[in-house]
């Protein structure tokens, strides 16, 4: 294989693994992201957004799907451009992140915001090696209680924090 100067391969690519062997990682992997961003943005405006003095509860969803949606087109659109720079997709924590949000999603009025939100990261957490489960435990405690302070307290939305409580 003959190889030119501008050939642009992975740093950590092995030589005969070059840009074109990642194949179509990156998009579908935005374009999953862009397929969330629409539940997110549908659930939202079905919650209900509000008006801007006082935001309803779907306000926060449809603007992070909105968000997302945007990041996510940005991804497919740089993939495309194939510049040689991007890496496989970790579809184990993609995996993580979407069931941490069905976890989320089937619990939080069954339960509560609070462990709903905690449940949530410590499931999302789960691929980190690196964080141990007494660390995951920890950090979903602590952002559930953010959670409570924020959505609750601050924001006053019409949560419960506990669901029998």
């Amino acid at each position: 294989m003959d190889r030119r100067p501008d050939d642009v391969t992975h740093p950590d690519a092995t030589p005969t693994e070059t840009s074109e062997g990642l194949g179509w990682g990156g998009e579908i992997g935005g374009l999953i992201l862009l397929a969330l961003s629409i539940v997110f943005m549908v659930g939202g405006w079905q919650l209900g957004l509000g008006v801007p003095t006082r935001l309803g509860t779907g306000a926060f969803p449809f603007m992070s799907g909105a968000i997302l949606a945007v990041l996510a087109t940005v991804i497919c659109i740089e993939e495309r451009k194939g510049d040689g720079i991007a890496e496989r997709p970790d579809w184990i924590a993609l995996l993580a992140i979407s069931a941490a949000l069905a976890v989320f999603a089937a619990s939080a009025e069954r339960i509560g915001l609070v462990p709903g939100a905690f449940l949530a990261v410590v499931v999302a957490s789960m691929p980190d090696r690196s964080l141990p489960l007494l660390g995951k435990a920890l950090l979903g405690a602590a952002v559930a209680v953010g959670c409570w302070i924020v959505f609750i307290e601050f924001l006053n939305l019409p949560f419960k924090p506990f669901v029998g409580l």
